[in-house]
Parts: structure tokens; C-alpha cells; sequence
């Protein structure tokens, strides 16, 4: 009889708890509109070298810039969607010497991508947690100056795409989204925050 106090004690505690976990398994809110656009901006972190980005000699680059992202997509079930974006990575500027030479060269580089991606969503009553996939056609711009011309170089590339975020519906048909994205070859870690509208 002594254990009893012990005992109450311990699931008066642990009640809060279950209920918490209960409320966290509850299913997601009822049907939603399936269709949502987005728009959003933030930061991105260029991986690469002035040399590796640009082959000159004693090259420097910009590593950090803004990025930007277009997306919309459509939510076929609380667990999943596809969704196409449009991802702009930011505009790199650098500066080198021509090879051998020194003769002064000085450029950016900007990065942008398309593509579709398949989102696996992890849906917490108002929270949804998120990861996708996909598919991106992308394309690297390089323009150079030197004294006597001016030249630029397209890079175009078929890549995967990948990123983890959340998103938090504050209304009905608006929500926050906040999210990591990087493409497999352009070497960019973009990290964006921007608003959903559902429809």
C-alpha cells in the first residue's frame, strides 16, 4: 500500500506527457486545398574555389549571396506532393589573373535551376515537416571582363535536387516555410524562408 502515493505521483506527471504524444498522433486537419504557390528568399553558400569555379590564376570569389525561389505545386495527399520550382542561387562575383599572365580578369558567376521534385511531408497539426527529390535543369552563367573584351560561357546541366524544411499554416490558406535546398552538381547550399499561398 505504501507504492500507491509513488504510483499516482508518477502518472500525474506522465499525464501531460501522453496527452502530448496522443495530440502529436492525432490525424492531419480535414481536406485542404490541394493547389499552393510560393515565393521566397534568403541566403546562399557558393562550395567552390575561385579556381575551381573559374580556372584563373590567384582567383577570388564571393562565397555568400541571395537567393531567390519560385515554386508551386500540388498536395495529392497530407503525406505528399509534387511540386515544380524555379531556384535562383545568386550571382558569384570574382576576380583572377589570366593564366600565365597578369593580365587582371574580373567576372561573376550566376547560378539558376528549374525542376521538379516529389515532397514527402510529415504533417504535426499546423507544422508540416518535409523532404524532397527531384529532377533540376540547371545552368551556370560566367561573364568576364578584361582591358581589350569582354566574354561569357553558359554551362548547362541535368542534375538531382534535394532539400529538408518545415512549413507552418498560420491561416486557412496562408503558411510560413522556412527550407534548405542544394542541386548535385551546382555548388550551392541555398537557405530560404517565404510564404505559401493554397488554393
Amino acid at each position: 500500500m505504501k507504492r500507491i502515493p509513488g504510483i499516482l505521483i508518477l502518472a500525474t506527471a506522465l499525464a501531460p506527457l501522453t496527452a502530448a504524444a496522443q495530440q502529436s498522433m492525432l490525424p492531419p486537419p480535414g481536406p485542404q486545398a490541394p493547389f499552393y504557390f510560393g515565393a521566397g528568399i534568403g541566403g546562399g553558400h557558393l562550395n567552390m574555389s575561385g579556381s575551381e569555379l573559374t580556372g584563373l590564376d590567384n582567383a577570388q570569389v564571393d562565397t555568400h549571396e541571395t537567393t531567390y525561389t519560385v515554386r508551386g505545386g500540388w498536395r495529392f495527399s497530407p503525406y505528399g506532393a509534387v511540386e515544380v520550382g524555379y531556384y535562383d542561387f545568386g550571382r558569384y562575383n570574382f576576380h583572377g589573373t589570366l593564366n600565365g599572365t597578369a593580365v587582371p580578369i574580373d567576372g561573376s558567376a550566376k547560378a539558376q535551376s528549374v525542376g521538379i521534385s516529389l515532397v514527402g511531408i510529415l504533417p504535426i497539426n499546423n507544422f508540416d515537416l518535409y523532404g524532397r527529390i527531384g529532377y533540376a535543369h540547371s545552368k551556370l552563367k560566367l561573364n568576364a571582363n578584361t582591358s581589350l573584351l569582354t566574354t561569357g560561357r553558359d554551362d548547362q546541366q541535368d542534375e538531382a535536387t534535394y532539400g529538408v524544411g518545415g512549413r507552418w499554416t498560420f491561416a486557412p490558406n496562408w503558411a510560413l516555410f522556412a527550407e534548405w535546398v542544394k542541386n548535385d552538381r551546382i555548388k550551392v547550399d541555398s537557405y530560404v524562408g517565404g510564404v505559401d499561398f493554397r488554393f
